[in-house]
C-alpha cells in the first residue's frame, strides 16, 4: 500500500497504524485510542460447557483477573493451540544468514514475496525435503488455501504414503514442545519427513551448520572477525584466550536456532502493507490461463457414489437461507482479469472479513456455512471467479439477457445461493452513499494503477 497517497490526499489524516487482528483478539477502537494495545490471549467462550460458562461468569463477578486467567489456563489453553494451520512466516530475519530453505527471508522484495506466497509453507517444506513433483501437485490440490486444518495433513499422509513427524515449538515457554505424528493408515509408509511447526509456520526440521553461540555473540564476532566469511563465523562455538574457536563439524537443531534468534530479537515483523504491494504485482504476472492439463491418475481414482433419489437431490438446492452475506471481489484490470482479494460482511454485521491471495475465491467458499445466500453487485462479473470452484450447479440459473441474476449450487455438500443485488438496485456502488445518506468514504478513492 502506498501510505503517502492517503496522507497527502485525505484531510487531517496524520498517521496510519496497522494491527494484525490475529495477534490482537478482541481489539476495539477504544484500545487503539488509548495507545499501543496489549496482545490478548484468545478467549472463545463458545467452546465451553454450560457448567464452565457458569463458573466463568461467577469468576467475572469477583473482578479477580488472576482467577479468570487460571480458569482459562485449565479449560481453554488446549483449544487455543489446536488450530496449527500453515501460514507464511510473519517476520524478517535481520541476522545476515540464509534461511530461505525454511521460507524465512532477510528482506522483502519481489523475489522473496514470490517465494513467500507462491506455495503454502507445508508444501514448501515438502519441496525442500525432495518430494517428487507429481506428489507435490497432489498436495496443492488437497491444500487449496494457505490456512488449512490438521486433518489435511493426515489426508495427505494417507494418499501419498508419507509419514510426518511434526514438532510443535512455543516461544513463550508456557508450554513444552510436543510431537504430532501422522502415519498412513491404509498403505505402507514409503518415507518419513520431520517438520517443525512454529507460529503456525511449517519448516523442514533438520540440523543447521551454525552455533547458537554465533547468534548470541554476532555483534562482538563481527567487530573482531569482520574479514572472516560468514560461513566460518557461523561455526564459532566459544572463545578461549581472547580467540574465537571454530568447529567445522558443529551443527544445531533448527528449533534451537529459531528460539535463539527470537530471544536475541533478530525477527522483525513484516509490514503487511508492503507485502500486499508486492503480491498485487505478482498477480499481474499470473494472469495467463493454465495450459498444462496433465494429471496424476493414481490420485484421481475414486469409488463411485451411490445415486441419490430425485427427492433428496431436489431438497439440496431448495432451502430457506440461514446465513446472508454481501461480498465484492477486487481484481487485476489489465489483460486477463484475476481476483486477488474478496471482502465480505454478514447481514447482521457479526462477520466482516477480507481475504487476500490468488486462492481467495476458494478460501471464501471454504468459510461459508451451509444454506448461505450471497449477494454480489453485478453478479455477471463476480460469478466468473466463483463458478469454476463450485462442486455442482443445481437447477437452472436465472439469466436475463447478458445479466446473471441467480445461481444455486453446492460446494463440498454445502448449499449456496448467489444473487445479483444490481437486479434490485440498478445503480453503481459509488452512488450508494449519496442515495442512502451513508457516512462512508468515496468508492475507488485508491487509484487502480497503484495495485494493478
Amino acid at each position: 500500500m502506498h501510505y503517502d497517497f492517503f496522507l497527502t490526499n485525505i484531510k487531517n489524516l496524520t498517521e496510519i497504524k496497522m494491527y494484525d487482528l490475529t495477534e490482537y483478539e478482541g481489539l476495539t477502537m477504544s484500545d487503539v485510542k488509548k495507545g499501543k494495545p496489549k496482545k490478548r490471549p484468545y478467549r472463545d467462550e463458545s467452546t465451553l460447557t454450560n457448567d464452565q460458562k457458569a463458573i466463568l461468569e461467577a469468576l467475572k463477578q469477583t473482578g479477580n483477573p488472576a482467577l479468570i486467567e487460571r480458569f482459562w489456563k485449565d479449560n481453554g489453553e488446549k483449544k487455543f493451540y489446536k488450530k496449527r494451520s500453515g501460514q507464511f512466516w510473519k517476520y524478517l530475519c535481520t541476522l545476515p544468514i540464509n534461511l530461505e530453505r525454511y521460507q524465512i527471508f532477510n528482506e522483502l522484495n519481489k523475489r522473496t514475496a514470490t517465494l513467500m506466497t507462491e506455495d503454502n509453507c507445508f508444501i514448501y517444506a515438502c519441496i525442500q525435503a525432495g518430494v517428487d513433483g507429481e506428489t507435490i501437485d497432489h498436495m496443492r490440490e488437497v491444500i487449496r488455501v494457505r490456512d488449512f486444518p490438521q486433518s489435511k495433513v493426515q489426508e495427505i499422509s494417507d494418499a501419498t504414503g508419507i509419514a510426518f513427524n511434526v514438532t510443535i515449538g512455543y516461544f513463550n515457554d508456557s508450554r513444552h514442545n510436543e510431537i504430532k505424528r501422522y502415519i498412513p493408515k491404509e498403505c505402507k509408509t514409503i518415507r518419513t519427513i520431520d517438520l517443525l511447526l512454529v507460529e503456525d509456520h511449517y519448516m523442514l526440521n533438520e540440523r543447521l551448520p551454525m552455533t547458537t553461540y554465533f547468534i548470541r555473540n554476532y555483534i562482538e564476532i563481527l567487530k573482531e572477525c569482520g574479514g572472516m566469511n560468514i560461513e566460518k563465523q557461523m561455526k564459532i562455538y566459544t572463545k578461549r584466550e581472547n580467540k574465537y574457536v571454530v568447529r567445522y563439524d558443529r551443527t544445531t537443531p533448527l528449533w534451537d536456532v529459531m528460539k535463539t534468534l527470537w530471544e536475541c530479537k533478530y525477527f522483525e515483523p513484516i509490514s503487511y502493507g508492503e507485502l500486499f504491494t508486492y503480491t498485487t504485482d505478482l498477480y499481474k504476472q499470473n494472469l495467463a490461463p493454465f495450459k498444462d492439463l496433465t494429471y496424476a491418475p493414481k490420485y484421481c481414482v475414486q469409488l463411485k457414489k451411490e445415486a441419490e433419489s430425485k427427492e433428496v437431490n431436489k431438497n439440496k438446492y431448495k432451502f430457506i437461507p440461514e446465513h446472508v452475506f454481501f461480498a465484492d471481489f477486487e481484481c487485476s484490470t489489465d489483460g486477463f482479469h484475476k481476483a486477488f482479494n474478496i471482502c465480505y460482511d454478514s447481514e447482521d454485521g457479526s462477520v466482516s472479513e477480507s481475504i487476500w491471495g490468488q486462492n481467495c475465491a476458494t478460501e471464501f467458499l471454504e468459510r461459508l456455512p451451509d444454506k448461505s445466500l450471497i449477494y454480489f453487485h453485478n453478479l455477471s462479473y463476480d460469478i466468473n471467479f466463483i463458478l469454476r470452484h463450485m462442486t455442482e450447479v443445481k437447477g437452472t440459473p436465472i439469466i436475463k439477457g447478458s445479466r446473471t441474476m441467480q445461481i444455486t449450487g453446492l460446494y463440498k455438500g454445502r448449499a449456496i445461493i448467489i444473487k445479483d443485488s444490481y437486479s434490485v438496485i440498478n445503480k453503481k456502488l459509488k452512488l450508494f452513499p449519496a442515495m442512502f445518506n451513508l457516512q462512508t468514504g468515496p468508492k475507488e478513492v485508491f487509484p487502480y494503477n497503484y495495485y494493478s
